[in-house]
């Protein structure tokens, strides 16, 4: 079946942005602009003064941009970009207080799941003994559109998982158009083991990507982890999903296979590679899987090297094609309000650079479950640890604000004042330096708006920090 033009383009394009050097499209690319701007920046010492910069620079910029994109569109990704500079400096300077929201959202339509595999909240043993703070619920549109018109504005994506089984909620497809009507990548992760599962909905949302967690190739072994699933059901929900997309004559959502190399599946890697190239999956990836021994001493990683296979040509991550697939349903009011607010210097104090480590997510991105319960990262709320930083609610303010997240900043650039007792962050044990949507995806986000104007340099000065 030959190409069609659309995909033709794209493809040409992501193609000629690897191998065409940037000096040779010149102006055309937004390289000089931003560096103008990042220059200006370097010179700044405070929040004031980063602020300050960028007000300026907003006209202008958006301008530029509107010689390529619509006036909304234009508006949208001065106001993302922008923001990515401005989280920055908070970051370098290890600031408490924020005028930058997070550019990543991670979001838990339902904090329900039908598995219990071990090392999650929802393992039997975890369910016992009551280890975790985890309620159920479903997430409304309602919360969260009052998410995304806080963080939708100057956000690049959104994560549909953390915890529980999005596809248990009806109305994840509708939640990921939301999201699209902000211009923001989307993503989600699954078992795909679900038998009210609609894949035309998904196809059609926008949703750019999909992972889907497969850890074996015959029920026997994948049951041992994914404990509570049905293979067979996975395996006929893949071949409905990528059936959908043939049918709709889209690309999206991209498939990922992943899967976890234990010990007791690892001999299964080379079947599920062959399995997911005929069922027609667009990557393999071998992933090396958190320890879960704690939950189940039986259940140990392998000694695998993790890798990606691309089994279809045509797969490259936020096809451009989809990055504004529904441009009569954008946000332009909102987005348009948020474009003519300046930055609010009077809320920060130029204190000191702090030094030293920090973490990433209390910067960078923000995590609610279903019942809207603001998280600091990824990690689980146990009953003896207080994780929850906040609830989104009609008058909560700015929750990536909230007291909590700025003892957690304080405590990591070394003040003094705030009490590591009371503090779940100086006790964390979990990777604070990668988070869900950070540099990788910077970079994807904008090659997918556009490969040529946003070249290698562009990328650079946006997601190199």
């Amino acid at each position: 079946m030959l190409a069609s033009p659309g995909l033709m383009r794209s493809a040409v394009g992501v193609l000629a942005s690897r191998l065409v050097p940037a000096s040779v499209l010149g102006p055309r690319t937004a390289f000089r602009a931003l560096a103008r701007i990042d220059a200006a920046l370097r010179q700044c010492g405070s929040a004031s003064e980063t602020a300050t910069v960028l007000d300026k620079s907003k006209a202008g910029l958006c301008e530029l941009l509107r010689q390529r994109f619509s006036s909304v569109e234009a508006q949208a990704l001065t106001l993302k970009i922008l923001n990515l500079w401005l989280a920055r400096h908070h970051f370098r300077a290890r600031d408490a207080l924020l005028l930058s929201h997070p550019f990543g959202i991670v979001v838990d339509p339902s904090n329900v799941c039908q598995l219990a595999c071990p090392g999650c909240v929802h393992s039997d043993h975890s369910e016992l003994l009551k280890l975790f703070d985890w309620p159920k619920g479903t997430l409304s549109e309602l919360r969260f559109a009052a998410l995304l018109k806080l963080y939708g504005p100057t956000a690049i994506a959104v994560y549909f998982c953390d915890y529980g089984e999005p596809l248990l909620n009806l109305n994840t497809p509708k939640l990921i158009r939301m999201a699209k009507s902000y211009l923001l990548a989307t993503a989600l992760s699954t078992s795909l083991s679900v038998r009210r599962f609609d894949p035309e909905a998904y196809v059609a949302s926008g949703l750019d990507f999909m992972v889907l967690s497969i850890d074996g190739a015959t029920q026997r072994v994948y049951e041992r982890f994914r404990r509570k699933g049905n293979l067979e059901l996975v395996f006929e929900n893949v071949v409905r999903l990528v059936d959908a997309k043939r049918r709709l004559r889209r690309r999206t959502p991209l498939l990922s296979w992943n899967f976890l190399a234990f010990e007791h599946n690892s001999h299964e890697i080379p079947a599920a590679e062959r399995m997911a190239r005929r069922l027609g999956v667009n990557y393999f990836r071998v992933v090396t899987p958190f320890d879960v021994s704690w939950d189940d001493p039986e259940i140990r990683p392998a000694a695998v090297k993790p890798y990606v296979s691309r089994l279809d040509w045509t797969s490259i991550a936020n096809p451009p094609e989809n990055w504004n697939p529904y441009p009569e349903a954008v946000e332009a009011g909102t987005i348009a309000a948020a474009f003519e607010k300046p930055l609010n210097r009077g809320i920060v104090g130029d204190a000191p650079a702090g030094s030293g480590h920090t973490c990433h997510w209390l910067y960078k991105n923000i995590v609610m479950d279903a019942t809207g319960r603001i998280l600091p990262c990824c990690g689980a709320p146990r009953l003896d640890a207080k994780l929850v930083f906040g609830t989104l609610d009609g008058d909560s303010g700015d929750p990536f604000n909230s007291e909590r997240y700025r003892q957690a900043r304080a405590f990591f650039a070394g003040d003094s004042s705030v009490r590591a007792d009371k503090l779940h962050c100086s006790q964390c044990e979990w990777d604070q330096t990668t988070v869900n949507i950070g540099g990788p995806e910077i970079r994807r986000y904008f090659r997918a708006v556009d490969p040529w104007f946003f070249d290698r340099r562009s990328l650079h000065l946006l997601s190199a920090w």
